[in-house]
């Protein structure tokens, strides 16, 4: 009896004994599978996309709630500055009223000024002003006295050789000789002087100038080109082609301020 209890004791220790292993390793075993979760889970938490984990999640939140934060304070700064600056630029247009007042000025003074003269240059040739200006101070406008015609401008002195001549077509003409001094400030052609100013008449017919040829061409040829200066005297001639050999030869002188012919005359005879 005592070996039977003795060898049912051991076989319940042994069996309690191995009981107690088994549960030991169940514990152990569930305690593992336990910890290969966790692991795993820390592992799948490493491995995970950063926009993934809840800490980047959470700092952007904050940034996001930073960004409206200060979106909404420059709003207000800038609404308040807006506010601020309307009475300075109020101000800056008083002075703009203070410079229109100055251009209001400056225009009374425009109107003060005096209007320019246009000068009319379609009247009078400056020739024809030169003219006027010498007839407005003519002393003597013309006098005729023993051969003699003389003025302000200009002096002939007739001579005595007086002639009847051919021209250069073999027709009868008068040849005068004379001597000319140019009293004007400018040279002038005695030709063109003598017939401004001296007239032929042959029976109320005035006659013609004409060329010369022979001893005289020479000298009515200059006297119709040469140029006289100022204060200097010319020997020349004037030739004229008559209508017939019988009839005076009138000649006739010009009031050079009236341009009128005067009442004295000398005639020329032909025969």
């Amino acid at each position: 009896m005592d070996r039977r209890t003795n060898m049912e004791n051991k076989n319940n220790r042994s069996n309690n004994s191995q009981s107690r292993s088994s549960r030991n390793m169940q514990r152990s075993n569930n305690q593992g599978n336990n910890l290969s979760r966790s692991d795993r889970g820390s592992m799948r938490r490493q491995n995970m996309p950063f926009y993934q984990k809840n800490s980047f999640i959470v700092s952007m939140i904050i940034a996001a709630i930073v960004v409206i934060v200060a979106g909404i304070m420059i709003w207000r700064v800038n609404t308040s500055r807006d506010t601020t600056s309307k009475p300075n630029n109020i101000e800056k247009v008083k002075p703009s009223k203070k410079k229109t007042a100055k251009k209001a000025t400056t225009k009374k003074k425009a109107e003060k000024q005096n209007p320019q003269k246009a000068k009319d240059e379609t009247k009078d040739k400056p020739n024809d002003q030169k003219e006027e200006t010498k007839e407005n101070s003519v002393n003597n406008p013309g006098t005729y006295n023993k051969l003699s015609y003389n003025t302000d401008w200009f002096t002939f002195k007739l001579s005595n050789d007086v002639k009847l001549v051919k021209n250069a077509n073999g027709e009868a003409s008068l040849l005068v000789k004379y001597n000319y001094t140019n009293k004007t400030q400018s040279a002038q052609i005695p030709q063109q002087v003598q017939a401004n100013s001296i007239i032929l008449k042959q029976d109320d017919k005035q006659l013609e100038p004409t060329s010369a040829t022979g001893d005289y061409a020479d000298l009515v040829n200059a006297t119709n080109t040469q140029q006289v200066q100022p204060g200097k005297s010319f020997d020349g001639a004037l030739l004229v082609k008559v209508n017939n050999t019988d009839s005076d030869v009138n000649m006739y002188f010009r009031n050079i301020k009236t341009n009128d012919l005067m009442d004295t005359m000398q005639p020329f005879k032909l025969k």
